[in-house]
């Protein structure tokens, strides 16, 4: 199919079925409804079967596996936009929070790269330098993450890491879920929880995805009259604009540097930033709705799930299947040990609680991990849901600066894959002596008086 106008709107289109088809069989399915699983991905699995990858049976376009890059910078540039700075009494006890949000992450990049260069690149010669990248950008980062850096490393000339990428965020995302309601149903029989004795608590509507209507809210404020320009409409030109801007600097950077690739979710992010500077500097915040920017974020990171699993190619995952098998089982033991060693004494209060909430996070995206907290905390008592955003505020630049520099420095060749890694291991020491000396994480010994049974 040529691509064109109506072959955009022919492949949107389809990705909107796909999830209307998942949403309404997460909503009758129990089997759906037990594992938390997101409308997108079902409908991403979906596409996956009936799109060019087996069956090819949906008119989807040669463009879909491509849809991810662009998705993934309107993320980025949606970041900063009409977002607030957090008040500096919220910071307090961050700290522990923090250092379980970000240490997992680095630790899941250094330890995933040491299993690559010292096992799998042993048993399997042929393996990518880079393959060890694999773990953390799909269990932390997501399909989103796997997107950004599946462009940078097709860019270097390895178009195969897209594919890994995404199942490993796949992967990471089912898993999470069903290993964290494991988790979850045995810290309840322990009298580790607080606030529920059991998972099947969890209010319905987050089990089948729909609301009844006595709960139902509005999703954003109106802050453009309708007679002048409808209030979407305006949130989106304000995101596509930064995502633009994101574009043609990275297009012209390289132009002027052929060998300095920066990645265009990078400046999108950066564009996001100094439009938000913009709107604050001329008191046009004021009239940007936050939670209409989220809803733009939030439907382009489901798009780009439907899409990217959508376009897996099955013979790349074949062709890497038992280093995946390793890979993923390494990371699910990972994040199971980080759950018990360090969550478990980096909280004065409902560790539990918390610690599952950056589980969750840390085998996907914030919403699996807000997902396990509602399960234990359906009140949201714990200042897990507000801690992980004002990690995620600190911790953006490591976060960022983890997904660009390895892939950049593995390109070089070389010692480099190497340099990398011992360069993550030192970040992950040091952040661990910071945890240590300031107290965010007290090894072996219970932070408060939170006893347990």
């Amino acid at each position: 199919m040529n691509f064109n106008l109506w072959a955009l709107l022919t492949d949107t289109a389809l990705m909107g079925a796909l999830m209307l088809v998942g949403q309404l069989l997460r909503a009758k399915l129990i089997i759906f409804q037990k594992l938390l699983m997101p409308a997108s991905l079902i409908g991403g699995f979906i596409g996956l079967i009936l799109g060019p990858s087996v069956l090819d049976i949906l008119p989807f376009s040669s463009q879909l596996a491509s849809y991810s890059g662009v998705l993934i910078a309107v993320v980025f540039a949606c970041m900063p936009i009409g977002d607030k700075l957090t008040k500096k009494e919220d910071f307090k006890g961050v700290g522990g929070f923090f250092y379980q949000n970000t240490g997992v992450a680095v630790i899941q990049y250094a330890a995933g790269m040491t299993l690559a260069l010292l096992i799998l690149n042993k048993i399997w010669p042929d393996l990518h330098d880079g393959f060890g990248l694999v773990l953390a950008t799909g269990f932390y980062g997501g399909h989103g993450t796997a997107a950004a850096v599946g462009n940078m490393f097709a860019d270097y000339g390895w178009s195969e890491f897209f594919d890994l990428g995404n199942v490993s965020s796949t992967v990471g995302l089912v898993g999470g879920i069903i290993v964290g309601m494991g988790i979850i149903n045995w810290g309840t029989r322990k009298g580790y929880t607080n606030y529920v004795d059991s998972p099947e608590e969890l209010p319905q509507e987050l089990r089948t995805g729909l609301i009844p209507k006595e709960k139902q809210n509005f999703g954003g404020k109106v802050t453009i009259s309708n007679m002048s320009l409808d209030p979407l409409v305006f949130h989106l030109g304000i995101v596509l604009v930064a995502t633009l801007l994101g574009k043609w600097s990275s297009d012209l950077i390289k132009s002027f540097v052929s060998w300095l690739s920066i990645p265009v979710f990078v400046m999108a992010l950066i564009f996001g930033y100094i439009v938000q500077f913009v709107l604050i500097k001329t008191g046009s915040v004021e009239y940007v709705d936050r939670h209409t920017i989220q809803r733009i974020s939030g439907s382009s990171t489901d798009l780009l799930v439907v899409s990217a699993v959508s376009s897996l190619k099955l013979d790349v995952v074949v062709a890497y299947f038992w280093p995946l098998v390793i890979t993923f089982v390494f990371g699910l033991i990972l994040n199971i040990v980080w759950f018990l060693w360090v969550s478990k004494y980096a909280s004065s209060k409902d560790w539990f609680e918390r610690g599952i909430m950056n589980y969750g996070r840390s085998n996907g995206v914030v919403a699996t991990g807000v997902l396990l907290n509602r399960v234990v905390d359906p009140d949201q008592k714990s200042r897990g849901l507000e801690d992980t955003g004002i990690t995620d505020l600190i911790n953006r630049p490591i976060l960022i600066a983890l997904q660009v520099l390895p892939p950049l420095f593995i390109n070089f060749g070389g010692r480099w894959p190497v340099y990398t890694t011992l360069m993550m291991w030192g970040l992950f020491i040091v952040l661990t002596i910071m945890a240590i000396a300031f107290k965010w994480w007290t090894p072996g010994k219970m932070q408060g008086k939170q006893e347990v049974n």
